[in-house]
């Protein structure tokens, strides 16, 4: 080669160096992303994706458990019975009826009731219909026929 083909070979070689360092100079810059700010932390698409669903699971969960909740807590079914007392029958008997059939929640302390407003003696024979919403008094009173007693 002689000296004339180097040299335009270098040209040519120095040209194109020009020209790429100006192409590369009229591309926009990426960015280097900046560091996240203090407290924070980089999270992949697929990772913020997949947390949004546990995000939806927990809210349906939780929504769930307060319906829950709610059929639990609210007011509970009046339980209705038909009571028959016939000739004989003490108020124990009665009481342990009433009991198991819940409308009250305990035997002995109604049959207590009973004696302290002195109305065990005064059960009369029938059919009642009780439910589970009357207190210890009206109960008293529908199988008595009598008011209270009181000391």
């Amino acid at each position: 080669m002689d000296r004339r083909v180097t040299r335009q070979l270098a040209s040519a070689l120095l040209v194109v160096a020009i020209i790429l360092i100006g192409f590369k100079s009229l591309q926009p810059k990426s960015e280097a992303a900046a560091p996240p700010k203090k407290g924070y932390i980089e999270v992949k698409q697929s990772d913020y994706t997949h947390l949004e669903q546990e995000v939806e699971q927990w809210k349906q969960k939780y929504q769930d458990l307060n319906k829950e909740k709610a059929t639990k807590t609210s007011k509970p079914s009046v339980k209705v019975m038909h009571l028959n007392i016939n000739g004989g029958m003490t108020s124990k008997e009665v009481s342990r009826q009433m009991e198991k059939a819940e409308i009250i929640k305990d035997a002995n302390e109604f049959n207590d009731y009973l004696a302290k407003k002195k109305m065990q003696q005064s059960i009369q024979i029938g059919d009642y219909e009780l439910t589970s919403e009357m207190g210890l008094e009206e109960i008293a009173e529908t199988i008595t026929g009598n008011l209270p007693k009181n000391e």
